[in-house]
């Protein structure tokens, strides 16, 4: 306006005659106004520009110069650390190769001890038992038929090495095996003593077990007793004809015998046995210890960045005084023979090896550059690793990968800190502060207007395709689903109303016993669920018990077991017993349930004096049996609810609970509650709970069982829902 008003002046006084002697310095004055008019607003855009391309110019100059001076810097770190790196590596794998051999080594010796040293023991032992210097209760027989007819349970995975094929196997019971020949009676009075030291045997391996596949004894008469107890043996089977039997008698002491196949497994397996003679001398028999032929190439593991393609191998003396390299694996009989391409290096390693030196030397093998890493164990026997060098090389890759990785995220980093400051120049100089403003002030009073309740609030800007425009037409966006949020949690609330309203709501008064439950969510709706059937509804002089568990949390699993409940109630009074209960339940509930998902649940009725259940899934009641301090459980087998309609459930039965014993019925919730590191809660704990608060009322059980699971739980978080149902039949 300044600018203008002079303009405007000058061309009105262009109407009047000028004063004497002004009219020349009024045309000086207002040429020089519009000279510095224009020059002025030239000047300003000009200004504008410049200043924004000086900023653009002084802003990425330094960053371009940096850029450049640091990939060369990083292309001569690059080449002079890969040199270097590539010679400090060799040296740290061929020390690490060292390293871990001689500790494989220093394993695989202590082992062997190990094993001779329990195999000893045995002989003592098994001697002593024979002898009647040891007299221990006599265990229960079980020979290989009981055991391949099913009589033998509960049997157990056996401990493995990860890869090998398991087998179920009984550690509370050997296996007696009698030779053909031998009866069964002669078997039993001979195994008797022996199968009474099944605590001892498992005692001493425990510690072993995955190395460890068996320990056994055969006696001289032919009865052959294994532990753990397994079947599977031939019907031919005779111990004695085993090489086993045959080396240790010929030797006359201690022998180690392998590889050969388990006659009852057919695995692959390396014994250490030894005979036992009596006090005449008279041979009373022989003991031993098979070991997984597994053990080698485990102890021998590398690590995975060296693993891939590399071998770990046992070298053993053989019979002809010569040395020869044999590769160990679990899946073959026989062991391979490893020969080096270089005959004097190989011939050096076996000399290291026959005078007791480790170390490691580089030679090819089946034409391939590699480390041969080698430690001597005994006098006759050594470990080796073979390593691919070009694992090593991957090693040196991997760095310069890193190093290149680094360089690009240089460039990266530099380009991202350019263009940040090319967009901040061109924001300086062009961003109105109203632009910004205006709308993020109505942002404001929108989330304002929400936060006082007024959820018909919007933003009204018009369209822009910035973050702002998108900012305004998220918070749009998220109004209704605000709405829908508040109206599923009302959903939820309301579903949690009428879950509860189905569990009962109170303990039930049946004379002679006193019952309690309660269930514990772990969300808002859970899916466990309790019930008590009554007289009324099962008939005079009956009445049960129910605990269930939906998989899945929330609304779904609550509705699933609504469902179950009301079919419950409906078929009950109709079904004989509860399996025909559970199977009535099971064909409505396979039809309508949701694919995936299943429900798993417990019937216990009661009738007089006995007591009936049937289990759908679901793990079994515990009966404490107050009078002998035992617990009992309540068996069944069952597939879940909702797995197959053609399901049929059996019933089970048993004399009913006598007076202070206590029965609990609950769901995996308890047992599986983990404390902040993890460890499960557990049965072994809960039935200690209920041991030493049998004498107190169901309720009292509960609040200690609620308040333990908290004290065990800690600060971790409650993963499942926890439901029980406890009954005490009264004094």
């Amino acid at each position: 306006m300044l600018l203008n008003q002079p303009d405007a002046d000058a061309e009105h006084a262009s109407d009047f005659p000028p004063a004497p002697g002004v009219q020349q310095c009024r045309r000086r004055g207002i040429g020089r106004l519009d000279h510095d008019h224009s020059r002025r607003g030239l000047s300003r855009m000009r200004i504008r520009w410049k200043l924004t391309i000086l900023l653009l110019v002084v802003s990425l100059t330094p960053l371009i110069a940096l850029k450049i001076a640091d990939a060369r810097a990083i292309g001569r770190f690059t080449g002079r650390s890969v040199r270097q790196m590539s010679a400090a590596i060799t040296r740290r794998v061929e020390h690490e190769l060292l390293l871990h051999i001689r500790t494989a080594s220093d394993r695989l010796e202590s082992l062997r001890r190990q094993t001779t040293s329990i195999v000893r023991t045995q002989e003592t032992l098994f001697t002593g038992v024979l002898g009647g210097a040891i007299s221990p209760a006599n265990g229960p027989v079980r020979t290989n038929r009981d055991f391949d007819e099913g009589l033998v349970r509960p049997l157990r995975e056996q401990t493995r090495f990860p890869g090998e094929q398991g087998h179920r196997v009984s550690y509370d019971s050997p296996v007696v095996v009698p030779s053909p020949g031998v009866d069964r009676a002669t078997a039993e009075r001979l195994a008797a003593p022996i199968t009474g030291l099944a605590d001892i045997l498992d005692a001493m391996t425990r510690d072993l077990r995955k190395s460890i596949r068996g320990q056994f004894v055969c006696l001289e008469s032919g009865v052959h007793i294994a532990y753990p107890g397994k079947g599977g043996y031939p019907q031919d089977f005779d111990g004695r004809t085993r090489p086993w039997y045959t080396a240790a008698v010929e030797a006359g002491d201690t022998v180690w015998v392998g590889r050969y196949r388990d006659a009852p497994t057919g695995e692959t397996v390396v014994t250490c046995a030894r005979p036992m003679y009596g006090p005449g001398g008279e041979l009373l028999g022989v003991t031993g210890v098979d070991l997984s032929i597994a053990i080698p190439t485990t102890v021998l593991e590398l690590p995975p960045e060296l693993a891939l393609g590399s071998s770990s191998c046992v070298v053993m003396l053989d019979d002809a005084g010569g040395w020869s390299l044999q590769l160990w694996r679990s899946d073959e009989p026989m062991p391979e023979i490893l020969v080096a391409d270089d005959p004097e290096v190989q011939a050096q390693i076996i000399a290291d090896i026959r005078s007791g030196r480790s170390g490691v030397a580089e030679v090819g093998f089946r034409g391939e550059p590699s480390f041969w890493a080698y430690s001597t164990m005994s006098r006759d026997r050594a470990v080796l690793m073979i390593v691919p060098k070009h694992r090593v090389e991957s090693l040196v890759e991997g760095a310069r990968q890193e190093l290149r990785a680094l360089a690009q995220e240089s460039a990266r980093s530099t380009a991202a800190a350019t263009l940040i400051v090319a967009v901040l120049v061109v924001f300086v100089a062009y961003l109105v502060s109203k632009t910004f403003s205006r709308p993020i002030r109505r942002l404001a009073d929108a989330a304002e207007a929400i936060g006082r309740g007024d959820l018909s609030a919007r933003v009204r800007i018009r369209p822009r395709g910035d973050e702002i425009g998108k900012l305004a037409r998220t918070f749009n966006a998220m109004v209704p689903a605000l709405t829908d949020r508040m109206r599923l949690s009302e959903s939820i609330a309301l579903a949690e109303e009428i879950q509860r309203g189905l569990l009962p709501g109170g303990d039930p008064e049946i004379p002679g016993y006193t019952i309690h439950g309660r269930s514990i969510y772990c969300d808002e709706t859970g899916g466990d669920y309790f019930d008590y059937l009554m007289p009324d509804c099962l008939g005079e002089g009956r009445f049960g018990l129910v605990v269930g568990d939906v998989t899945g949390h929330g609304v779904a699993a609550a509705l699933g077991m609504t469902a179950v409940r009301s079919l419950i109630l409906s078929h009950a009074a109709r079904a004989g017993s509860p399996g025909e209960l559970l199977t009535i339940v099971n064909e409505t509930a396979s039809r309508d349930a949701d694919r995936g998902r299943f429900v798993t649940l417990s019937i216990v009725v009661f009738d007089g004096d006995t007591m009936h259940w049937a289990n759908a899934g679901h793990d079994p009641g515990l009966l404490f049996r107050s009078a002998t301090g035992v617990f009992e459980q309540l068996e069944g087998s069952g597939l879940p609810l909702g797995v197959s309609d053609t399901e049929r459930y059996e019933t089970a039965s048993a004399p009913a609970p006598m007076p202070g014993d206590v029965l609990i019925l609950g769901t995996d919730g308890i047992w599986e509650t983990r404390d902040p590191a993890g460890a499960f809660y557990g049965k072994a704990r809960l039935r200690e709970l209920i041991r030493n608060h049998a004498d107190r009322p169901p309720r009292e059980i509960g609040d200690a069982l609620q308040e333990d699971l908290a004290s065990f739980r800690k600060d971790a978080p409650i993963l499942d829902d926890v439901t029980f149902v406890i009954l005490k039949v009264s004094g």
